[in-house]
C-alpha cells in the first residue's frame, strides 16, 4: 500500500496539493487514538482519501468491531437490510453472499430466517475465508462498509461482479462522502486509517456502471435507522463522537454519556427523522 496523493478514482482526478478541503483526523480507535491522519478531498470527484500509508494488518489486530454482539440493535438493522432487498426482488429461496461479512452476524441472521442459501465470505476472519464460496454465481451479493477499507475501490467493485448472476443483485454500502464533513470533529464515518477512500455518490454510481451494472435503487440512509429509541444513526453516529471511540460502540452503554447530554436524549427519540445523509446503499441489477 502507498499513500494517496492523487485520486483513483475519478475521470478528473484532484490531487492533494490542490485539494481545498484538508484536515489532520486522529484514529478513533482507543489503541491507536494518538495517531493522526491527513484527509483530503478530490476537487474532480468529492472523493474522501487518506493520504498516509498504514500498516493495517497491525491496526485490525484488535480491531474492536470483532467483538459486536447480536443485538436489538442489530437485529432492527439487518431485518431493514432484508426488507430493502426484497423490495428489489430478492427472494429468500435465492443465493445470497455477504462479502466482507465479519464475524458472520448477518450471515447468522438470515439464516435464523430461514434462508437456507446466506452465505458469507471474509478473507481475514478464519470461519469465512473458503474462496471456495466464490467459485459460484450468487443472486444476490452484498457488501457493507467494506468498499472504504479498500485502497483500490475500482478494483474491489469490479472483482465483486463476476460472483452476480445475470439478472442478479450487488448492493454496496458506504459512507456517502457528499455528506461528510472532514473537519467534523469525531465523525465515525471518516475513521482514518482504516478508511482508505470514502466514495461521493456519483463516483460509487460510475463505478458500477462499468461493470455493467445498473442501479435500480439508492437509499441515502443507514440501515440502522428506525422508529425504536436509540436505533437510528442519529442517534448512534452523536454518541460515538461524544465519546471520541468506535470502541464504545461494542462496550456496555455509558447511560451517564446520554444522561447529561440533552442532544443524546433528544435524538434518542427523534434521530429517526433527521437523517444526516452520510450513508448510502445502492442496489445494483447485472445487465442479463
Amino acid at each position: 500500500m502507498a499513500s494517496c496523493t492523487k485520486c483513483n478514482l475519478c475521470e478528473h482526478p484532484g490531487t492533494r496539493t490542490e485539494a481545498a478541503e484538508v484536515g489532520r483526523v486522529p484514529c478513533n480507535v482507543r489503541r491507536f487514538q494518538k495517531d493522526v491522519f491527513t484527509l483530503w478531498r478530490c476537487t474532480g470527484c468529492g472523493s474522501i482519501h487518506c493520504e498516509e500509508d498504514a500498516d493495517l494488518p497491525r491496526y485490525y489486530a484488535d480491531y474492536p468491531l470483532k467483538k459486536q454482539q447480536m443485538g436489538f440493535g442489530e437485529r432492527i438493522g439487518y431485518r431493514n437490510r432484508l426488507q430493502l432487498l426484497e423490495r428489489q426482488g430478492f427472494r429468500r429461496s435465492d443465493r445470497i453472499l455477504d462479502y466482507g461479512c465479519g464475524a458472520g452476524l448477518f450471515v447468522n441472521f438470515l439464516r435464523g430466517r430461514g434462508l437456507e442459501h446466506a452465505f458469507g465470505y471474509d478473507p481475514f476472519v478464519a470461519a469465512y475465508d473458503n474462496r471456495q464460496t466464490l467459485d459460484e454465481p450468487y443472486d444476490a451479493v452484498v457488501s457493507y462498509d467494506v468498499i472504504e477499507h479498500h485502497d483500490e475501490p475500482r478494483a474491489f467493485l469490479h472483482s465483486l461482479t463476476p460472483l452476480v448472476r445475470p439478472g442478479g443483485l450487488l448492493v454496496i454500502g458506504t459512507p456517502n462522502a457528499d455528506h461528510v464533513a472532514i473537519d467534523r470533529k469525531g465523525d465515525p464515518s471518516l475513521h482514518p486509517p482504516y478508511h482508505r477512500h470514502i466514495l461521493s455518490e456519483r463516483i460509487l454510481l460510475a463505478l458500477g456502471r462499468e461493470r455493467g451494472m445498473e442501479p435500480v435503487h439508492t437509499y441515502r440512509r443507514s440501515f440502522y435507522d428506525s422508529l425504536f429509541p436509540t436505533v437510528n444513526s442519529r442517534f448512534l453516529w452523536q454518541y460515538l463522537r461524544k465519546s471520541g471511540l468506535l470502541d464504545t460502540a461494542v462496550e456496555p452503554p455509558r447511560t451517564d454519556l446520554v444522561a447529561r447530554s440533552p442532544d443524546l436524549v433528544f435524538l434518542a427519540f427523534f434521530g429517526y427523522f433527521l437523517p444526516a445523509g452520510d450513508y448510502i446503499m445502492v442496489t445494483f441489477r447485472k445487465s442479463r
